[in-house]
């Protein structure tokens, strides 16, 4: 800018002292007038010279101005949370935008076993998956469970996200386990809508987090009349949680609709289990309620949480929580009326107790697997658990399962026993951990059950010994 004004005042300087020479030279002298209009001349296009390059220099601060504010706002767009991420001890990792309302928390939970299934006098084509006959002993490694998980918030604390894929007992592919958003109405509300695909919420035990659960594998009694039947549904769910109180009431597309399309539900045909005879599905409303009558909440800490395993580990007070729930899903003129009633014990002692009563009740009018008739399976889980220091705890289980025979021909063992003792070891509680157990089926298993490394031994004993390492984070 001074260069420019210095340019404008010599040029008026000269403008003048042009205008007092032409005054003094006489008209009759051409040549001089042209060299003073020539000079002129230059001195304008020197002058628009510089002001075109003051007006690209200004054009190229306001451009580098502006690539400034860009990187900025990308800058604080992608900024969430410190690089690396920070890790929580009751979350595990995170990455998360400074003002809370973003979040993702990567997780994985892998399980390795080895396993011994002793099977006793199995009948010609009676062994299930395995074979065999008479005596049988089986043993070996496997990956029991591989399960990538994904949650956080997005634009708020209230509206979180959970994503699970699975690769299960050496499953080919990772499939789709659990997809849903939550949103809660409001932090002080205690209400929530919780909307896609998730476990049916009836039963406690099958809604314990994989690597929660006290033993290596659930109970048989889960898996012939509870979670193992149900399983993941697609729908909407309704929750209230205050105080001492915590509901959920769901509308779905049935018991078993995972991973189905909405003309296509879910349900079981012929198959071992209390819910043969139910498919396809049509809908199905689950409730689920339980009461904390033990237990002091407060805005600091939620005594549910030590509710959400089958192990005292960790317990800040005792708490007593009791729980029921139900399912009933409709097949066309065929229905059924999954319940259950639990209770659950936990002291700062390192005690943990459980029980729970499991029923199912089949009405079916038109052959879908089973045949017409009123069908009532039931069955019952008795638990302890005790710790011997901070590391360290001991468990036993009995389970017992009555299947209705009429629904189920073919089968011997129309009440399944299983006796369970073991051992944890917590390296760092549920996230590092070893547990060994053994099953003891005095009447054997009418069909495989991998998910408990049981194999099919139909009305005869058998053992199972289970040994597995557990990785959560």
């Amino acid at each position: 800018m001074l260069r420019l004004t210095g340019t404008i005042v010599l040029a008026a300087a000269m403008l003048g002292w042009t205008a007092v020479a032409s005054a003094e030279v006489p008209a009759t002298n051409p040549s001089s007038v042209q060299c003073q209009q020539q000079k002129i001349a230059d001195l304008e296009q020197r002058i628009n010279r510089l002001q075109c390059t003051q007006a690209s220099q200004a054009d190229l601060n306001a451009a580098a101005q502006q690539v400034l504010r860009d990187a900025d706002a990308h800058e604080e767009f992608l900024s969430i949370g410190s690089l690396p991420p920070s890790y929580d001890p009751n979350i595990g990792f995170l990455l998360q935008s400074a003002d809370g309302k973003f979040s993702l928390n990567p997780g994985l939970l892998l399980q390795i076993r080895n396993e011994t299934a002793i099977r006793q006098r199995i009948p010609a084509g009676g062994g299930g998956e395995a074979g065999g006959s008479g005596s049988d002993l089986q043993n070996g490694f496997e990956i029991a469970r591989v399960r990538l998980i994904f949650d956080g918030n997005v634009f708020s604390p209230n509206l979180t996200y959970y994503l699970q894929l699975q690769d299960d007992f050496g499953e080919s592919s990772f499939s789709l386990l659990d997809a849903y958003v939550l949103c809660r109405v409001s932090d002080q509300s205690p209400l929530a809508l919780k909307a896609g695909q998730f476990k049916d919420p009836v039963w406690h035990e099958e809604n314990l987090n994989e690597a929660k659960q006290l033993a290596v594998g659930r109970t048989l009694a889960n898996a012939f009349l509870g979670g193992g039947q149900t399983g993941h549904v697609q729908g909407v769910v309704l929750i209230y949680d205050q105080h001492a109180l915590r509901g959920q009431l769901a509308l779905h597309d049935g018991y078993d609709s995972i991973n189905t399309p909405f003309f296509d539900a879910g349900g079981r045909g012929a198959e071992v289990g209390a819910g043969a005879g139910v498919t396809p599905t049509r809908f199905g409303i689950t409730s689920r309620a339980e009461y904390l009558a033990i237990g002091d909440r407060s805005p600091q800490f939620n005594p549910f949480s030590e509710y959400d395993d089958f192990t005292a580990l960790g317990d800040k007070q005792d708490i007593l929580v009791l729980g029921t729930g139900a399912d009933d899903s409709q097949s066309g003129g065929n229905n059924i009326l999954f319940h259950t009633l639990d209770v659950q014990y936990e002291t700062t002692g390192g005690l943990a107790l459980y029980g729970a009563y499991l029923g199912v009740y089949r009405h079916i009018n038109h052959f879908q697997g089973a045949d017409p008739g009123c069908y009532y399976d039931c069955g019952a889980i008795a638990q302890a658990a005790y710790l011997l220091s901070s590391r360290f705890e001991v468990f036993a289980r009995y389970d017992y399962t009555h299947l209705d025979d009429r629904a189920l021909t073919g089968i011997a063992a129309d009440n399944i026993h299983e006796i369970t003792v073991g051992a944890n070891y917590y390296f760092h509680d549920h996230r590092v951990k070893a547990t060994l157990d053994a099953c003891w089926l005095p009447n054997g298993c009418p069909s495989d059950v991998e998910g408990a490394g049981v194999l099919q031994d139909d009305g005869h004993a058998e053992l199972v010994i289970r040994a597995q390492f557990q990785l959560a984070i």
